[in-house]
C-alpha cells in the first residue's frame, strides 16, 4: 500500500509541475524575441554541439529500416551498438536478432541497450502481452542491458518507474549512424505486414557525432551492466570527403542534459511563415501550446498532422482529447489516414522550409523531462525542401479535423487516458 500511495504522490507531484510549467513560456519566449533572438547563440548556450555531416539517407518505413538493418549486420566488419526503446521476441524481429547473433559469432561486437518498457508492450488491438527480448537474445548469446529496469526494488522509488530511455539508434562500425524513431518490435517494423509503422530513420556519417553517440552509448551501458566498456575500444573513422552540411545533435538526458524544451522553443521562435509538426499522439500541455501560439501571434501558420490506426485505443483516445486545444488556438490539425493502415509514428518539426528536426522526441511533457532522446536538428534549405516533399506525400492521406470533430473526442475516458499519457505514454 505504501508503496502505491508513493507512486500516486510522485503522479500528482509531475502533472502538478507540467501544469506549472506554462506560467512564463511565453512571457519567456516574448522577452527572447525583443532581445534579438538568433539560432547558434541559443544552440551553443544550450550547450547542443554542431558536427560536420554528410547528407542524410530517409528509411521512411519500419519494413524499409528493417530491410536496412540487415544489410548493416551483414557488412560490419568491427562493431554494431544499438540502442531501442522497445526490443521484443517476435517473428518479425527474429532476422534481426538472429543476424546478429551470426554476426557477433564470426567476431563483430554487438552491444544491445532495451528499455524495460519492452515488457509491457502487447499485439496490437488487444490485451495479450508479448514477450520482451532479453530472454531471446540471452539465448542467441547476444550482450544485452536492460536500461532502468522495473523490478521490485525500484518500486520503492517511484519516481524512477518514469525514467525511460526513448532513444532510437544505431552506430556501425564507427562509420555509420543512424536516429529515428523505428524500433526493433512488432508494431514498428511488421505492422501491417510489409509496411510497418510509417517512420523515420535518418543514416549520416559524421565523425564528431558518432564519437559522441559511441561515448553515449558506453556511458549509458555501463550504468547497467555489470561487464564495463570503454569508449576508446570502438574507433570512428575520420575525415569526411563527401558533400557535408552542419548536423546538430540533440542529447536529452534530463536533469542532466535539458534539451528538448530548448528545441521546442528554437522551433517557435525560428518560424516566421510556417511551422509543420508531424506527430504519432499529440499529449499537448499549456506550455507547449503556449510555444506555438507564440509563433501564430507573429502571423505563422502552425500545422499539426496526427495518425488514424493507433494499436491501442488508450493512445487514440488520449491524443485525440488534446486535438480541440491546438484548434482552438488557431492551428491546422490534420489526420493522417494510411492506405496501407500504417500507424504514423515520425516524430518530425519543420520551420519555414530549412529549420528541421526528428529523431526520438514527441512534441509532449514526456520527451520535454521524463524520457532521454536524440534528435538529430540541421538548418539546411535542402534538408528543408526534402522535408517539405515528403510532408506533401503524406499529405496526400490527410483531412483536416473539423472544430465539431475535436469537441467529439472531448470525453471523460479521454480525458483520463490523456492525464495517465502524459506522463507514460
Amino acid at each position: 500500500m505504501k508503496i502505491k500511495k508513493g507512486a500516486q504522490f510522485t503522479l500528482i507531484v509531475l502533472l502538478l509541475g507540467l501544469l506549472l510549467s506554462s506560467c512564463s513560456t511565453t512571457a519567456r519566449l516574448e522577452k527572447m524575441e525583443r532581445d534579438g533572438w538568433s539560432l547558434l547563440p541559443f544552440l551553443e548556450q544550450h550547450h547542443i554541439p554542431a558536427y560536420e555531416s554528410s547528407y542524410p539517407t530517409y528509411y521512411n518505413t519500419g519494413a524499409e529500416w528493417n530491410e536496412r538493418t540487415l544489410e548493416l549486420i551483414e557488412g560490419a566488419q568491427d562493431y554494431i551498438l544499438i540502442c531501442t526503446f522497445l526490443g521484443v521476441a517476435h517473428a518479425s524481429t527474429e532476422p534481426v536478432w538472429s543476424a546478429l547473433a551470426q554476426k557477433m559469432a564470426e567476431g563483430v561486437r554487438v552491444y544491445i541497450l532495451i528499455d524495460s518498457s519492452s515488457n509491457f508492450q502487447m499485439i496490437p488491438n488487444s490485451s495479450e502481452l508479448i514477450q520482451a527480448a532479453y530472454m531471446r537474445l540471452g539465448e542467441l548469446g547476444l550482450e544485452v542491458a536492460e536500461y532502468n529496469s522495473l523490478s521490485l526494488s525500484n518500486l520503492f522509488f517511484p519516481l524512477s518507474l518514469f525514467h525511460r530511455n526513448h532513444q532510437k539508434y544505431w552506430v556501425v562500425d564507427g562509420e555509420l549512424l543512424a536516429i529515428g524513431g523505428v524500433n526493433i518490435n512488432h508494431t514498428s517494423i511488421a505492422w501491417p505486414l510489409g509496411v510497418g509503422n510509417i517512420d523515420s530513420m535518418a543514416e549520416v556519417y559524421s565523425p564528431g557525432a558518432l564519437q559522441a553517440v559511441v561515448d553515449l552509448f558506453v556511458e549509458t551501458w555501463n550504468d547497467y551492466s555489470p561487464k564495463q566498456l570503454k569508449s576508446s575500444a570502438f574507433a570512428v573513422k575520420e575525415g569526411l570527403e563527401e558533400e557535408s552540411t552542419t548536423l546538430y545533435l540533440v542529447d536529452h538526458n534530463w536533469p542532466k542534459k535539458r534539451e528538448v524544451s530548448p528545441l521546442f522553443d528554437a522551433f517557435s521562435l525560428y518560424a516566421q511563415e510556417e511551422l509543420w509538426l508531424i506527430q504519432g499522439y499529440t499529449f499537448i500541455t499549456p506550455a507547449l501550446l503556449d510555444r506555438l501560439k507564440v509563433a501564430i501571434s507573429r502571423g505563422v501558420k502552425v500545422s499539426v498532422v496526427l495518425s488514424e490506426y493507433s494499436t491501442q485505443d488508450k493512445y487514440e483516445l488520449a491524443s485525440f482529447y488534446g486535438i480541440l486545444d491546438l484548434i482552438e488556438a488557431g492551428i491546422n490539425v490534420y489526420m493522417y489516414n494510411s492506405p496501407d493502415g500504417a500507424f504514423l509514428h515520425l516524430k518530425l518539426m519543420v520551420a519555414d522550409g530549412k529549420l528541421v528536426t526528428m529523431g526520438s522526441a514527441n512534441y509532449n511533457f514526456r520527451s520535454q523531462v521524463l524520457s532521454r532522446e536524440l534528435n538529430f536538428l540541421f538548418e539546411d534549405e535542402r534538408i528543408g525542401g526534402e522535408a517539405l516533399t515528403y510532408i506533401e506525400e503524406l499529405m496526400e492521406h490527410t483531412r483536416k479535423v473539423t472544430l465539431e470533430e475535436a469537441q467529439n473526442y472531448r470525453t471523460f475516458k479521454g480525458w483520463f487516458n490523456n492525464l495517465l499519457m502524459q506522463v507514460w505514454g
